[in-house]
């Protein structure tokens, strides 16, 4: 209990332990630390840098190297944040023993850098990334509400979603496969055109997921719209 106490304390900077005499005061020489650092959590967390170091390397492999690497920088940066020297020291007639640091106070900050920038690393990568939306599949099947009068006969589904206008052959009770783009899910619409140029208008549309039936505005057709 008493070595995780301490062991906490030289991590949060409570301990009574002397600072070391080493000191860091070229500035380049921070930097350096600090870039060696960040390319250290890039090669332990980064699949891109994996797979550079280890070409053809499968799935749990990678894991294995991954937990192993970071295990490594684990111990190495707790050495460096907890690592202590002891020193015989005289003061007038008595001498005591005296506990420093081995690494300067530079060193152990981004020591314990290494870590918190880890973290935060490893929970952005567990965060999911957004889904992008994809196109939407329909079924559509169109169904005739009065009997054909005349020469004029059901050719085509007109899909119209933003700019864009797709044309499906249409049978009646036949299904008939329609996508409709990500970018216009919001709204679209679906007209039913007739040999004869006339055109039976189903209406606005929106949405993927729930089915739809919708009669036609001069009563001529309905339409069954699932998802698929």
């Amino acid at each position: 209990m008493g070595r995780l106490r301490e062991w906490s304390r030289d991590w949060l900077g409570r301990s009574n332990t002397r600072p070391s005499d080493r000191k860091i005061d070229d500035p380049l020489t921070i930097l350096q630390r600090i870039f060696a650092t960040l390319a250290a959590i890039v090669a332990v967390l980064s699949n891109a840098a994996t797979s550079i170091l280890v070409p053809n390397l499968n799935a749990n492999a990678a894991v294995i190297l991954r937990i192993v690497v970071t295990l490594a920088t684990l111990v190495a940066v707790n050495y460096v944040v907890t690592a202590k020297d002891t020193a015989e020291t005289v003061s007038g007639l008595s001498s005591y023993t005296v506990r420093t640091y081995r690494f300067s106070n530079t060193d152990r900050l981004i020591a314990r850098g290494i870590v918190v920038v880890a973290i935060v690393m490893l929970i952005l990568n567990l965060v999911p990334a957004p889904q992008p939306i994809r196109n939407c599949d329909l079924t559509a099947i169109v169904r005739w509400q009065q009997p054909m009068v005349g020469t004029a006969r059901p050719l085509l589904l007109l899909l119209s979603a933003g700019d864009q206008e797709d044309r499906y052959p249409v049978q009646e009770g036949k299904p008939v496969a329609m996508q409709v783009p990500s970018a216009h899910l919001s709204s679209f619409s679906i007209t039913l055109l007739w040999s004869d140029t006339s055109r039976s208008d189903f209406g606005q549309f929106s949405g993927c997921s729930e089915p739809v039936s919708k009669e036609s505005d001069d009563d001529r057709a309905k339409i069954n719209l699932t998802g698929r």
